[in-house]
């Protein structure tokens, strides 16, 4: 039963499992603002993200996905140092080598300024819904695909991987619910939705913090973990309005590109690109400081 569950997860229905799971959570929540908060849902800002998603669907088909794949078949056929046979094995040795490849890379899409370029577009929105979990760049996330090839050294089957992918990315879609509560215990092992929240407000006390996907043991362990205090506000620290996808795509690098003009040497212009997105040449407060933080808005 599970070896032809992951089987199933594992195959190339996989991107239409996840296209499945998305547009289903999306359309649920907007029902539920339908009936029971009529008014609250920026649909604007929604259509925005799912246009966003489409285009780095497309366009992140082969680099996020067919290459990483077909590489982590070649390590496990030609370089594998263990051979994993066992699924219920395989499962969580792949489970921990997605979650630290996630947490590693989403912690360095916040902490060097050019990949900050490709992950803020996931910032972007104000609204805190499913339809923001997969706005984003296409080059964004693309350093994940180390968990794909240490699993494949290490015995997993490809498939295996992939499975633990789709499940997680499903739940990582979830993680983006506007509509769910304090979950008592769980906030304190898991990337609930509120956890998750705390990770997209801007106010000073939760940037960068809260990175994991499933299990948010991972900030408690490298010191990125923040409690839900007071209420998250949404969005970048220099927050933005476009709903257009074709221009909202490329905001970051618009902010980016705005802080390195700022600079009139050229070694100053290419730090931005590796130095955090608060970092600045001369010490002046640009786009990303924390300290253009809105004021902080009271607890529900």
């Amino acid at each position: 039963m599970l070896e032809r569950l992951v089987e199933f997860l594992g195959s190339p229905m996989s991107i239409w499992l996840l296209a499945g799971a998305y547009f289903g959570m999306v359309i649920s929540e907007r029902v539920f603002y339908l009936l029971r908060r009529r008014g609250d849902y920026n649909n604007a800002d929604a259509l925005c993200s799912i246009g966003l998603n489409l285009m780095n669907s497309v366009l992140g088909l082969l680099i996020g996905f067919a290459l990483p794949f077909a590489a982590s078949v070649w390590l496990y056929d030609n370089a594998r140092l263990f051979t994993i046979d066992a699924v219920w094995l395989a499962l969580p040795v792949a489970f921990l080598c997605h979650e630290l490849a996630y947490y590693w890379e989403h912690r360095l899409g916040h902490r060097v300024g050019l990949f900050w370029a490709f992950h803020s577009i996931h910032h972007s929105s104000n609204e805190f819904n499913h339809s923001t979990a997969a706005r984003g760049f296409y080059l964004d996330g693309k350093l994940q695909i180390l968990g794909a090839l240490t699993a494949s050294m290490l015995g997993v089957p490809p498939m295996v991987y992939l499975a633990i992918v789709v499940v997680k990315s499903a739940y990582g879609i979830w993680n983006h619910a506007s509509y769910v509560g304090d979950l008592g215990w769980m906030e304190k092992v898991f990337a609930t939705p509120r956890n998750h929240m705390v990770h997209h407000a801007n106010q000073p006390k939760y940037i960068d913090k809260n990175y994991s996907q499933v299990l948010i043991l991972w900030d408690r362990l490298f010191g990125t973990f923040q409690p839900y205090e007071e209420r998250p506000i949404v969005g970048l620290v220099s927050p933005v309005h476009d709903n257009n996808p074709l221009t909202a795509q490329f905001i970051g690098f618009r902010q980016l590109f705005a802080r390195m003009g700022s600079a009139k040497r050229w070694s100053d212009r290419l730090a931005y690109l590796w130095k955090p997105p608060e970092w600045s040449h001369d010490g002046v407060c640009r786009s990303d400081c924390p300290k253009y933080a809105a004021k902080m808005a009271p607890a529900e």
